[in-house]
């Protein structure tokens, strides 16, 4: 009697620790369901979008007080068709476990990540989205590890397209991590290589959680979106996280958020999934639940009286 009596006690605990009128606990399965819910890479990132409630868009345009980017000319076609730059990061970022601080911006939409050697070590002319992924880079001088916000053939010397970069010590978008430091990097007036109209593409990295969003002002200018790979890569190509490889993809009032799962020092997933996924999640105290403790404890004691 005194086992079931205690059994029974601590089953009831959670059920009594919530009050009149207090919202339920939340549970470790109440993560929304989304396709998102399973890694999209052996490494473990996960990926959602806008529609999944897990990936807010609110698009940043730093045109106006963001760094312009000059690139060098990858090969016989103009720098702004097939170029980089290489750039330092304002803070390391985390990318498939490693500290990235040096990157080469390409101008066909993707960021080569940790690139010591600069252009040496990636040209950015890499105008193939080299579907499917993970795969070994097309273009002369390949990095491997790479973000990917929209890799197609882009091109800006026709359009008046440029590329800007801004660090901000607090993220002008949130992330669903929390306030944190970010790096936004805007393809502005951007359009596709041999095709009529431009639009506008973004990567925004938060150096404390390690995610990735990407974003698409005007996405209804994104002319083909199907040749694109909207994705990141490991630096051995041998692991990707994809969210649109050469297929169609629903870029309208949409953003991509790629979540690390080595996030560090803030409530990484909980922002987003509304609890934190490492909290032992036991709950509280309510005057009700006390009460009714407080009188089992006392039967308990009543009984081991009687049977003396």
């Amino acid at each position: 009697f005194i086992f079931a009596l205690a059994g029974l006690t601590l089953f009831t605990m959670p059920v009594l620790a919530q009050g009149k009128g207090e919202p339920d606990p939340p549970g470790r399965d109440s993560v929304p369901p989304s396709a998102g819910d399973m890694p999209a890479d052996t490494f473990g990132h996960l990926i959602f979008d806008t529609p999944s409630g897990l990936c807010a868009n609110d698009y940043i345009d730093i045109s106006a007080t963001g760094t312009p980017i000059t690139y060098t000319a990858s090969g016989g076609f103009p720098a702004e068709d097939d170029g980089g730059a290489a750039f330092t990061l304002a803070a390391p970022f985390s990318f498939y476990g490693n500290s990235v601080t040096d990157v080469v911006i390409s101008s066909n939409g993707y960021i080569a990540m940790g690139t010591t050697n600069g252009l040496a070590d990636e040209d950015g002319g890499d105008f193939s989205e080299d579907c499917p992924l993970p795969a070994t880079p097309g273009n002369d001088i390949p990095f491997d590890a790479r973000v990917m916000p929209f890799h197609n053939d882009l091109a800006g010397d026709g359009t008046g397209g440029t590329t800007f970069v801004e660090y901000f010590a607090s993220c002008p978008r949130a992330s669903e991590a929390g306030e944190e430091d970010c790096t936004i990097v805007m393809w502005d007036d951007w359009g596709l290589f041999g095709v009529t109209g431009s639009y506008d593409i973004e990567a925004i990295l938060y150096h404390q959680s390690g995610l990735m969003v990407y974003q698409y002002d005007d996405p209804s200018a994104l002319l083909d979106p199907t040749t694109a790979a909207i994705a990141i890569q490991n630096g051995d190509a041998s692991d990707a996280a994809t969210y649109s490889c050469a297929a169609a993809a629903t870029l309208a009032s949409n953003s991509v958020c790629v979540y690390n799962p080595n996030c560090i020092g803030l409530d990484c997933l909980g922002g987003a999934f509304g609890e934190d996924p490492f909290d032992p999640n036991i709950p509280t105290a309510s005057p009700v639940g006390l009460a009714v403790l407080a009188g089992l404890l006392g039967f308990l004691g009543l009984w081991l009286v009687r049977r003396r």
